[in-house]
């Protein structure tokens, strides 16, 4: 199968197969994602806590919120996957690839974790002015759908933790390449198709 070509040699060769588990990792990411999105707009506010918080914001901003990184992973890993198939991803263009979505993961795992995370039976003082989640009726006795997503966002969040990891994976050997192609003294080093100098 081409995608496992030998022109990625050594520990290169574990490129496309790091590009396989983010798009794995995120396709699963995106459809968590849209569950705890869906369970969200579904559970009622607390009407106690809309006296003195925000309300909720409109269902296509909590959508963005829960799945904008998953999404877009899963288009670049694609793209990557293809570039590679086609013997033509360039080691910097990977580098700099992974260095933006290792640091748009880090964030929105930073937002999961302030918001999602810290909503469900920790202490929300002060968070209803910036996540919305807190406004939502937790109250244990409360049949409501977001109670059953809990295990969706532990879920979310793990994984968006092993994506993270994927991505520094990436960028390692994205650096990897890089230097091999640096210390080749100003000669081409071939690396899928494309030739560097």
């Amino acid at each position: 199968m081409a995608i496992f070509t030998n022109n990625w040699t050594g520990r290169l060769r574990f490129t496309p197969l790091i590009n396989i588990a983010i798009l794995l990792a995120s396709v699963v990411t995106f459809g968590l994602a849209v569950s705890y999105a869906n369970a969200s707009i579904k559970t009622p506010m607390d009407k106690q806590a809309l006296i003195y918080m925000r309300p909720r914001p409109a269902s296509s901003k909590i959508i963005v919120y829960s799945a904008f990184m998953p999404f877009f992973s899963i288009l670049q890993s694609g793209l990557d996957l293809s570039l590679h198939y086609l013997l033509s991803l360039h080691p910097i263009y990977s580098l700099a690839i992974s260095s933006v979505y290792s640091i748009g993961w880090l964030v929105q795992w930073s937002l999961w974790l302030h918001c999602e995370i810290s909503s469900i039976g920790f202490d929300n003082a002060g968070r209803g002015e910036t996540c919305w989640q807190v406004n939502l009726d937790h109250r244990e006795n409360s049949m409501v759908p977001f109670r059953s997503s809990e295990g969706v966002v532990n879920g979310r969040f793990g994984l968006g933790t092993v994506v993270i990891a994927l991505y520094l994976a990436y960028w390692t050997l994205s650096l990897m390449a890089v230097l091999r192609n640096r210390r080749g003294g100003g000669k081409a080093v071939k690396i899928g198709s494309a030739e560097m100098h």
